[in-house]
């Protein structure tokens, strides 16, 4: 498995044929146009209507993903987003929650946003799974067609700095699982936060619940670039990828890896080879990466790392996917 692990990252670049590896020049390959791109993750933020614990506080482990992070702490609304969108073709879009201390008015007032300029076209709302008031959560998420999934940060690491978690233990214990059992019954789609090095301790989760919706955001953060870290996560992602209800969001590509073609490329290119197209999706991760480079910026570079691969991989990665998993009725 490590052997098929290293040839994936090294095969940027390549197109395989009889006669092995071999360059493409994709300034020569003539393609359709892209016509459809839903961008799979976003946020949206109204500091008017609702508060929000990480702007009324600075969080050092915010700081410390990105120095200038708090340049986001303001107003973000649908308008702005489709201002940053449109130049680069955006047709759809998934909002994600952003942190509001009320999930539920976050959830509602999405809504409204939805029913009054059509953006976004579904919303993943917040959860704690732990909570006493759970279900009667769920059901108010249900009562509101643009909430197509939920999530609950657990991110964890050992250096407090990477802990965008309140603990480290969520996903094998029994009162958070089934808190899960609730998810699964209510019909929503799981977004599933997650770094590398706790994909492992997944498994019983993933095990259990096989036909609920799950993605894994973010691409199963890689965290350890080092060549063990690197065989670790690409092992991790072929063991997380032999669940067929679990897709790949691919969010936060400049944040994690670095705004440039070349930095994200190796990244995009394996996590497509694992998955395949029709599990992946494209997302801008706005306002965040928008620190960072342009969604044209983003958009560009998917298609030019895309290019050797068929049309139908392009199109899944682009929009069809995440059409499938959150905009289907």
């Amino acid at each position: 498995m490590h052997d098929r692990s290293v040839s994936i990252l090294t095969t940027a670049g390549t197109r395989s044929s009889a006669a092995g590896s071999v360059p493409v020049d994709n300034a020569r390959v003539t393609r359709p146009s892209v016509t459809d791109v839903v961008d799979a993750h976003a946020h949206l933020i109204d500091t008017q209507r609702l508060r929000y614990p990480w702007i009324d506080e600075q969080s050092p482990a915010l700081t410390a993903l990105l120095a200038n992070y708090y340049d986001i702490a303001h107003d973000y609304s649908p308008d702005d987003y489709r201002s940053d969108v449109d130049p680069a073709g955006v047709t759809a879009s998934v909002a994600c929650e952003f942190g509001a201390i009320d999930g539920i008015a976050e959830a509602e007032w999405v809504q409204r946003c939805h029913d009054e300029t059509g953006t976004p076209g579904a919303f993943i709302a917040a959860v704690d799974l732990c909570a006493d008031d759970l279900a009667d959560r769920l059901a108010r998420y249900r009562d509101l067609p643009v909430v197509r999934a939920v999530r609950q940060p657990l991110y964890w690491a050992d250096d407090p700095l990477a802990r965008l978690g309140a603990r480290s233990d969520y996903v094998t214990d029994s009162q958070w699982l089934r808190g899960f059992e609730r998810v699964a019954e209510s019909g929503l789609v799981w977004d599933l936060l997650l770094y590398a090095e706790q994909l492992a301790a997944a498994g019983q989760l993933l095990d259990s619940f096989p036909d609920v919706p799950i993605v894994l955001e973010a691409g199963g953060w890689l965290r350890d670039r080092s060549p063990d870290g690197v065989r670790r996560w690409q092992d991790a992602l072929i063991a997380v990828a032999q669940r067929p209800n679990v897709t790949l969001k691919l969010q936060g590509l400049a944040l994690i890896f670095g705004p440039s073609e070349k930095e994200i490329s190796p990244w995009l290119r394996a996590a497509i080879e694992i998955f395949g197209a029709d599990r992946c999706m494209f997302a801008t991760h706005l306002p965040v990466d928008g620190l960072l480079w342009t969604a044209s910026d983003l958009l560009g570079a998917t298609e030019r790392i895309l290019a050797d691969r068929p049309i139908s991989d392009r199109d899944a990665y682009l929009a069809g996917t995440a059409r499938r998993i959150y905009l289907s009725q």
